[in-house]
């Protein structure tokens, strides 16, 4: 997978004229514990386990709680502000907080731009480089994707259980169950995905219980003291 505006650099550009005010140096924070790791979700080589690791910054945790009230209320004004100007909206031509408030279709309040918002930053993540180049990307499933399995062609299971299924319908026979599985993509009808587990057991998930490493995701970086939405983003 492409990463490469993952590790957007900012240089700071100071005009000409009065020499810039002496701004005392914050005091270090404490550091946040540790997340603490999901119940019965032990890391293995074929195994996406839940992780989110905001918290460790107190400053982007305040920022996230922030974002968060503001996608609740469909509050468009608030969203704005934590938006930055040259935010990415796709791999292609574009971009701009203009191409993402006309793109989203902001002036909608039931417009798919909050419940996505929702669903990304619900779904954890983690800080990617340093320095001023660092970023929040999530969700996990995004931020933590093994290097070495194709994006492409694989999802992960969202939880412990998800129910694969002999065919696409709730009501087919059930013939295996997974626990925040890595699974090979075999085919799509509808709501549902035909997957094959690490043990060679094929059939059918509801997209509601997987996440492709390629779906949306948003990355957050931190502009002169301020974090910012980055890149909000699917494909590659």
């Amino acid at each position: 997978m492409s990463r490469a505006f993952a590790a957007i650099a900012f240089v700071a550009l100071f005009s000409c004229g009065e020499p810039p005010q002496q701004v005392p140096a914050p005091k270090p924070a404490t550091p946040a514990p540790a997340p603490t790791p999901v119940a019965g979700c032990t890391p293995a080589p074929n195994r996406l386990c839940p992780a989110d690791t905001g918290a460790s910054d107190p400053s982007f945790e305040r920022f996230r709680n922030e974002l968060r009230a503001a996608i609740e209320q469909k509050n468009k004004a608030e969203l704005l502000t934590r938006v930055a100007t040259d935010v990415r909206t796709s791999f292609g031509s574009g971009g701009g907080i203009d191409d993402f408030a006309n793109g989203w279709k902001l002036g909608n309040a039931d417009g798919e731009l909050w419940s996505t918002l929702r669903m990304v930053l619900d779904g954890g993540g983690n800080f990617k480089d340093a320095g001023m180049a660092k970023m929040f990307w999530a969700p996990y499933t995004f931020a933590n994707w093994p290097e070495a399995i194709d994006p492409f062609e694989h999802v992960a299971a969202l939880h412990a259980g998800v129910v694969l299924h002999a065919s696409a319908s709730s009501d087919a026979a059930q013939v295996a169950t997974v626990d925040w599985e890595i699974l090979k993509v075999l085919s799509r009808k509808d709501d549902w995905m035909k997957v094959k587990t690490s043990a060679g057991v094929e059939g059918w998930v509801s997209v509601a219980d997987i996440y492709s490493p390629i779906g949306y995701r948003a990355g957050f970086s931190n502009h002169s003291g301020e974090w910012k939405l980055e890149a909000l983003v699917k494909g590659d």
